[in-house]
């Protein structure tokens, strides 16, 4: 698989896969990756993911990606760096099957975006210092 120019890594935007309300890892969690605005769980909307060796080659692999019990991708039970060819949607399930969050475009996700929406809409600034 020499000619994947693989250059979008899989990751959460933030530092581990969390629940939204308490924090805590998403133990035995799964993702999907899927194309762009679209319900990554369907198969005809997932893209290929693989798996970036230390020696820069490139494994192809079945979703879902899995979340170990400190909420990081792993494989085999092994951490893993995730790579796909081009921006995705990625959805994020519980061990129990409900949906922990959704990310229509993971390019164009930026967290800290929220500070600016919110001063629009609400028409005042809270500076954090």
């Amino acid at each position: 698989m020499s000619d994947i120019t693989a250059n979008v890594v899989v990751s959460n935007p933030r530092p581990i896969f969390t629940e939204s309300r308490s924090f805590k890892a998403v133990a035995n969690g799964k993702i999907y990756i899927g194309q762009i605005d679209t319900d990554p769980v369907n198969p005809a909307n997932q893209i290929p993911v693989y798996i970036e060796n230390e020696d820069g080659s490139h494994v192809q692999i079945t979703q879902p990606l899995i979340i170990n019990a400190a909420g990081k991708i792993v494989y085999n039970g092994q951490l893993v760096k995730i790579v796909t060819v081009q921006g995705h949607s990625m959805a994020i399930y519980d061990a129990h099957g409900s949906q922990v969050d959704y990310i229509a475009n993971v390019l164009k996700y930026d967290p800290d975006q929220y500070s600016i929406e919110a001063d629009k809409k609400f028409k005042y600034s809270v500076k954090l210092s």
